[in-house]
């Protein structure tokens, strides 16, 4: 009784009608085929595991959040030997068979588990120190690599996504993030193909702007040189990952994105049939099954990575927020349920499985009003895909029993 009065069932059913909405559109993107069919089955059982994990006993999750990391990590290494489809990733359970597992669904959450564990079992002045962090950016840079070597650069990325919002939930000062992130940020002002003939000046600012910032907070001079040093590196070496590190699709994304016109018939034009799709739904949209970008396949990918185009066009602007709006929703109780939990390794864990489906959604979106570049990332709950699925409702699953254990986690 007291698991049932406990419940969040706001945060079930929004994650419900996300997943019934996700078959709905995909009949309509992929209504000659039994997708939606496999989809609702997948979405069937997902939930139900969700539920059931409520019941699980409290600390099963904690123990087991090194050994499911480690799990992953070798189904990681498994799919770069034995992996199927072009380009490989996923495994196949079994000879002949159509079920095929994405590890690097699974190895996300796996993660999330194991940086919550290793940051909660620090006190606030621990997580402050190098070998705390180091110990966080080991156990998020060896998946993140692995997914790299796929290739799947976009899935890679959500890795570290996680990794900053985490860290500063844990305690870690703003001014440490920004020490993590310089470097980062030094490769994207550097970024010849974004700046063009302008990149020496931006970055020439950003590598000032930055200095003047680190002196400002510390007054040490030796850091300020030692964060100029490691910033002007970072910058060379976006010059070594647009030679000789990202892949030619690679390189064809980042491209298009920045000017989708310039390959209309080839690269750019998904991007550009997507917002074709998206405008076209006006307000009210053209109606369930009567897109006419989906239904004459003018929209490649409709029921993955495009499934918020078919949105737009067949339930229009007010669908499109409603969708958003539902996510804001489980957003917000995951956020709510991480500042709620009695434990850090509970709260921490929330915050990361917030920002996972933060980022999904925010790059998913972005990418088919042509804001982001295309990544492959699916939209949470909603695209086809059932490890995707069956991950974040296991995600949804994680967020419950930390709900209805709160005061006793």
């Amino acid at each position: 009784m007291r698991l049932a009065r406990e419940f969040d069932l706001l945060l079930l059913v929004a994650v419900s009608a996300l997943v019934l909405l996700g078959v709905t559109v995909i009949y309509s993107a992929a209504s000659e085929s039994d997708l939606w069919q496999n989809q609702a089955a997948y979405g069937v059982i997902a939930l139900l595991v969700a539920g059931a994990m409520i019941y699980v006993p409290d600390k099963l999750f904690y123990n087991l959040a090194y050994p499911l990391y480690a799990l992953g990590l070798l189904l990681l290494v498994a799919v770069l030997v034995w992996g199927t489809g072009e380009p490989a990733r996923w495994l196949s359970l079994g000879p002949g068979s159509r079920l095929r597992l994405q590890p690097s669904e699974f190895a996300k959450v796996a993660t999330i588990m194991a940086l919550a564990r290793h940051l909660g079992d620090c006190s606030v002045s621990r997580v402050k120190t190098v070998r705390s962090v180091l110990i966080a950016l080991v156990i998020t840079v060896i998946p993140m690599s692995l997914v790299v070597k796929q290739p799947d650069l976009g899935t890679a990325v959500s890795f570290g996504a996680v990794l900053l919002p985490m860290l500063y939930w844990a305690g870690m000062r703003g001014h440490h993030i920004f020490f993590i992130t310089a470097p980062m940020l030094s490769v994207v002002f550097s970024f010849e193909p974004v700046w063009k003939d302008h990149a020496p000046v931006v970055f020439a600012i950003f590598i000032i702007l930055s200095s003047v910032v680190v002196q400002l907070l510390l007054s040490r001079l030796w850091v300020t040189l030692g964060m100029l040093a490691v910033n002007l590196s970072a910058g060379l070496i976006s010059v070594y990952l647009w030679l000789d590190f990202l892949l030619a699709y690679q390189k064809a994304r980042i491209l298009t994105f920045l000017d989708p016109e310039r390959d209309a018939l080839g690269a750019g034009w998904n991007i550009i049939q997507s917002k074709i799709a998206i405008g076209s739904g006006g307000l009210t949209g053209k109606g369930f099954l009567q897109g006419t970008q989906t239904k004459y396949k003018w929209l490649p990918a409709a029921h993955t990575d495009f499934i918020f185009s078919v949105i737009g066009e067949e339930l229009g602007f007010a669908g499109a927020v409603i969708v958003l709006a539902l996510f804001l929703l489980v957003i917000w109780r995951a956020l709510n349920i991480g500042a709620t939990a009695n434990s850090r390794f509970g709260s921490l864990l929330a915050i990361g499985l917030a920002f996972m489906l933060t980022f999904h959604v925010f790059v998913n979106v972005g990418m088919t009003i042509g804001v982001m570049p295309v990544t492959g990332l699916p939209l949470p709950f909603l695209s086809y895909g059932g490890s995707s699925l069956v991950t974040n409702c296991v995600a949804l699953g994680l967020l419950l029993h930390m709900y209805t254990h709160r005061h006793d986690f």
